[in-house]
């Protein structure tokens, strides 16, 4: 879901209109961290960062 080259993804971060916490999110499934390692990493729990991920997806695929 998440393999964007750096252009793709500064794009998407642009048109999107991203707040932080989503473009960390972005960025740190670009990586390749685990939803699990993300959650804890912005103390999110896991129903709160299930929702944020739907919303970044859903946003995502408005621009793509």
């Amino acid at each position: 879901m998440f393999d964007f080259t750096k252009e793709e993804y500064e794009r998407i971060k642009e048109k999107a209109m991203l707040n932080d916490e989503l473009s960390k999110i972005f960025e740190m499934k670009i990586k390749g961290c685990s939803n699990t390692e993300i959650a804890y990493k912005l103390h999110l729990s896991d129903r709160t960062f299930d929702r944020r991920l739907r919303l970044l997806k859903k946003k995502i695929m408005r621009v793509i």
